[in-house]
């Protein structure tokens, strides 16, 4: 009888074991804020001096000494090179005494004047008389002048016989070594601008169309330089100037930005890569990657409901953000979406959420790179202006479609 009565209690018990529910699955959950979203876009560029200007023999003679270390850095109106000044302090004791007898000559005309006008109103000198006195006045006159301007003309050559430098920068090899009988117009020396350095990249023209605004502007835009060995150049940049043309062949826009080289630590010439950080890509969410699914209509994500129940539904993707998809259609602010795991979760199957909030970005070198110096470029822009712009790029931005992303050029020059 004992055994009759246990069988069946353990019998039941084993049912109720069977049908107990499945263990909930543990999964992140992350709840979405619909924010400003800015990325970064990273550019092939390389540098080149703002301007490299050659000097050159403004008068002829023989090239008397030079006056600077080839390579080394050189103020604007440092000395060069000296040509033999003799013969043009030769020219202008002669133009000095050319004007000195010119002066002469037109102090005798003036008395000369003075009298025959004297003559001529006593009725004791003719019209014609008086006449001839005034020429030859007004010719006196035009003699000083000429006189003068010659005596300026040879002092400008004899301060041509010191060569200067300019510009601030480097002063290149010399060309002719001392010596040489140099003609007008002979190079000598190339001086090339290193501070700021110029770097030229080009740019999508999808790019363009997205970021153009800003990229003019420069507002909330943060300009930096990778150097060719990956290290970050410690010196912020700004956007100088963007063509106003696409290129047809290639369908780039060129963009011109200056770095501050103080230090000469960069030299025209070398490929580096600029990143600009703070592009304005529009309103939305950022979805990770490990989130989205494919949805019978698209792109979908898992929304958690208050009960932790997942549902599926459809997005709407803006552009990709690497990590992250920013989503610009379909979710909501305090929409809880499964954001990892989604091979384990089912549709109704309860979950046991896991908050995970996203990590803050941040800045692409906390720490490192300074103010940009307010003199970098001619023009630095007023609070009214930015302020104007940044309203001007926010009506711009559109819902985060970044125009040309589809492009296989746009996706190569970006990271």
């Amino acid at each position: 009888m004992l055994a009759l009565l246990v069988l069946p209690g353990c019998a039941a018990e084993s049912d109720d074991e069977d049908d107990a529910a499945p263990e909930a699955v543990e999964v992140p959950v992350r709840e979405m804020v619909s924010e400003l979203v800015s990325i970064s876009r990273t550019y092939t560029a390389r540098t080149r001096s703002p301007r490299e200007v050659e000097v050159r023999a403004r008068v002829s003679g023989v090239l008397e000494s030079r006056r600077y270390d080839e390579g080394e850095m050189v103020e604007r109106g440092t000395e060069l090179f000296r040509i033999d000044p003799s013969p043009y302090a030769v020219q202008v004791r002669s133009a000095q005494a050319s004007l000195e007898r010119a002066e002469a000559e037109q102090r005798q005309a003036e008395r000369e004047w003075e009298r025959v006008l004297d003559l001529y109103e006593d009725n004791a000198a003719s019209g014609r008389e008086r006449d001839e006195a005034r020429s030859q006045l007004e010719l006196g006159e035009a003699a000083v002048a000429e006189a003068e301007a010659a005596l300026a003309e040879a002092r400008l050559d004899l301060d041509y016989t010191s060569v200067t430098a300019p510009l601030e920068g480097v002063a290149g090899l010399e060309e002719r070594p001392e010596g040489s009988l140099l003609q007008a117009g002979d190079l000598l020396t190339t001086v090339t601008q290193l501070d700021p350095i110029r770097t030229d990249f080009a740019i999508p023209e999808g790019h363009l169309t997205a970021y153009g605004p800003q990229i003019r502007s420069g507002v909330g835009l943060t300009v930096v330089l990778t150097l060719p060995d990956g290290s970050l150049y410690p010196h912020q940049g700004q956007i100088d100037v963007t063509e106003t043309a696409v290129d047809e062949a290639t369908g780039m826009v060129e963009v011109r930005a200056l770095f501050p080289n103080r230090e000469v630590q960069l030299l025209p010439g070398q490929f580096v890569r600029v990143t600009l950080s703070g592009l304005m890509a529009g309103h939305g969410m950022r979805v990770p990657h490990a989130a989205v699914i494919e949805g019978s209509d698209g792109a979908a994500v898992y929304v958690v409901d208050d009960d932790d129940i997942p549902h599926v539904r459809p997005i709407q993707i803006g552009m990709d953000l690497d990590e992250d998809f920013l989503v610009t259609a379909g979710l909501s602010d305090g929409d809880r979406i499964v954001v990892g795991g989604v091979a384990g979760v089912e549709e109704g199957e309860r979950i046991e959420p896991r908050d995970a909030p996203r990590e803050t970005e941040e800045p692409v070198s906390p720490g490192v790179l300074p103010e940009v110096a307010p003199d970098l470029l001619d023009e630095v822009m007023d609070p009214e202006t930015e302020a104007d712009a940044v309203e001007d790029i926010l009506d711009g931005v559109g819902n985060g479609a970044e125009p040309g992303l589809d492009d296989p050029d746009g996706d190569e020059a970006s990271d």
